[in-house]
């Protein structure tokens, strides 16, 4: 990642759900403010504390930002997800719908901000291929590389966990709120870790030739994983900072 002198950055978390891509975010973002940097969360804050209507009013903000910005992008995106195959006409909706929904967040953040995002591009293109009939993975990995270069520096950070910890955590999540089921129904732990898998392949290849995206990973099998994943981001991002 080439850096900014001004603090602008993005960070995106990719993982598994359960992998604890948001406990990670929450607290380097506070970490992050406590140092007084402009720090912002919006994935976060839209997916917390925020009622229904609210939530999908902001979304739809977004989304209609992002695809007025970027309408090549836009219909490049739509079109690879129409042609994955989607499960149902409502996948399909909902599946595009966060796409152009994120791609405004990228869009709208500030100059000299850093942007935290826990559900990310990466996260989206991984939720499109979950129950696809057709892998179209490598486009949306690129598409997600391109955003992200056009955003700014970037750095997405892969969250690694076992699957039987993901198990554990998805188990005692009292919302369910999850497209992944640790008990083996429907989509199971062990089809979110082959497609994690295919679109760690595929971003490595898109983000091979793009200086201003950069790929770190972090283990977050614990309390001590937690509080060193986190001190890992921030290392790189103030080394960053110091050389852009």
């Amino acid at each position: 990642m080439t850096g900014s002198a001004d603090g602008t950055a993005t960070v995106e978390f990719f993982g598994v759900p359960g992998a604890g891509k948001s406990t990670i975010a929450r607290r380097l973002t506070e970490r992050l403010a406590a140092t007084g940097r402009p720090v912002s969360e919006p994935t976060y804050e839209l997916a917390h504390g925020v009622s229904s209507a609210r939530r999908y009013l902001a979304k739809s903000g977004y989304a209609a930002t992002g695809t007025c910005r970027r309408p090549r992008q836009a219909l490049a995106a739509a079109r690879a997800i129409a042609e994955s195959g989607q499960p149902s006409p409502r996948a399909l909706v909902k599946t595009t719908f966060n796409w152009l929904y994120v791609t405004g967040v990228l869009e709208s953040r500030k100059s000299g901000e850093l942007q935290v995002l826990d559900q990310g591009l990466v996260q989206a293109a991984w939720s499109v291929g979950l129950g696809a009939e057709r892998d179209r993975t490598t486009p949306l990995c690129e598409l997600a590389v391109d955003a992200l270069s056009r955003a700014g520096p970037s750095v997405v950070v892969v969250v690694d966990v076992a699957p039987e910890t993901v198990r554990e955590r998805l188990a005692s999540r009292a919302d369910g709120d999850t497209r992944v089921s640790p008990a083996g129904d429907g989509h199971g732990v062990s089809e979110a870790f082959e497609r994690k898998d295919r679109i760690e392949r595929s971003l490595a290849d898109a983000v091979a030739d793009e200086p201003s995206v950069d790929l770190l990973r972090v283990d977050n099998e614990s309390q001590a994983d937690l509080e060193d994943a986190v001190a890992t981001v921030l290392e790189r991002l103030e080394g960053e900072r110091h050389h852009g």
